[in-house]
């Protein structure tokens, strides 16, 4: 390869890592995470403080058999009512960026930096000491 090549093929490098670095290095703050259903934001729970686990359901609100688990900083679909339980499967979100999807029961969870967040239109706070 010519010295130009080599160059051109450093300056991609460079660029590639730099890319990767600006997504996916951990952002500081605190995150949150939005339950919505049918595209409606329906609870936010803040995942900077949860000190001890809990877990809730919406069935109650929506209809939806779906419950979910908070613990460490993380919350994950549980229990859900649906054909091949993928959500389930997906895991615990507790890092901006992270999210899981329950298409039968049209609910998402995704995970926010507080200063990212959309904006608030009466969404519900759920915390720990809703469920005891």
């Amino acid at each position: 390869m010519k010295k130009i090549e080599w160059i051109i093929l450093a300056a991609v490098v460079a660029v590639c890592a730099g890319l990767a670095l600006f997504f996916y290095w951990p952002r500081s703050g605190d995150t949150v995470a939005v339950v919505s259903v049918d595209g409606t934001a329906l609870y936010r729970i803040d995942l900077s403080r949860t000190a001890r686990p809990y877990t809730f359901r919406i069935e109650e609100e929506t209809g939806r058999p779906v419950s979910f688990e908070v613990a460490d900083g993380r919350v994950r679909f549980v229990e859900v009512t649906c054909p091949d339980h993928i959500c389930e499967r997906t895991g615990w979100c507790g890092a901006p960026g992270e999210r899981a999807v329950c298409m039968p029961n049209r609910t998402t969870l995704v995970c926010y930096e507080r200063g990212e967040l959309p904006p608030d239109d009466g969404v519900r706070w759920i915390t720990e000491s809703d469920h005891p």
